[in-house]
């Protein structure tokens, strides 16, 4: 009997089911690497973003809004008109008494502050001219890294001048409230400082005519 004549490998059945299989696998190597080389494009684009710090507007740019040196630049006797140049927006008219054009007339307004959610500043406007300023929660870098302790608030005399209190807490507190022209025995400042202690801490001290008249304190230790 003639032995039987064998098939070609190429004409077996098995070896184009491994061709179409590695064909295949080469197909997916391929398109894979182009996701892996985008997914590293992409990476290295949110590294490169991440990287590049943010440019923060700076204090003059920041219009219609009171910043800590708006306030500062707000004197009293200043009109209405004179503090809204400085702010850069209306205020907000929150009391009102007295009829207008009359000594006795007198309004409150209120603008957005600075700072931590809520900070506004209050100006108080007696017969047309600015008699009083008062602000919450407006940013004050420098102010907020001193703080004070206990001790240091049991040191604190009535008496006292704000460079004498500076000496003894190691640095400016933040004003919170200003009332008459500086110089005048009715002047009244009001500092705030960060206390040492409970969450929440501070020390509030009111210098009138250049002196401390009051002092207190909320959970120092």
């Amino acid at each position: 009997m003639s032995e039987k004549k064998k098939k070609p490998f190429y004409k077996k059945w098995w070896f184009w089911v491994i061709a179409i299989i590695i064909v295949a696998a080469a197909a997916s190597d391929g398109g894979g690497g182009s996701d892996d080389q985008a997914k590293k494009s992409d990476e290295k684009e949110a590294t490169e973003t991440a990287s590049t710090p943010k440019e923060e507007p700076k204090q003059e740019e920041k219009k219609g809004v009171v910043t800590k040196e708006k306030f500062e630049q707000i004197k009293d006797g200043m009109t209405y008109e004179e503090v809204v140049k400085i702010i850069g927006a209306e205020g907000n008219l929150v009391s009102e008494s007295g009829e207008k054009g009359t000594p006795y007339h007198t309004a409150i307004y209120e603008f957005e502050g600075d700072g931590s959610f809520g900070a506004n500043a209050n100006f108080t406007f007696q017969d047309g001219k600015l008699i009083s300023k008062a602000q919450f929660g407006i940013e004050d870098e420098a102010a907020s890294k001193v703080t004070i302790t206990k001790e240091e608030f049991d040191k604190i005399q009535n008496g006292m001048t704000y460079e004498q209190v500076k000496q003894i807490v190691g640095g400016e507190g933040q004003k919170i409230s200003e009332t008459g022209k500086p110089g005048a025995a009715d002047h009244t400042v009001m500092y705030e400082y960060n206390g040492e202690g409970d969450i929440g801490a501070n020390a509030s001290l009111m210098f009138q005519g250049g002196k401390l008249i009051n002092k207190s304190q909320f959970g120092l230790k």
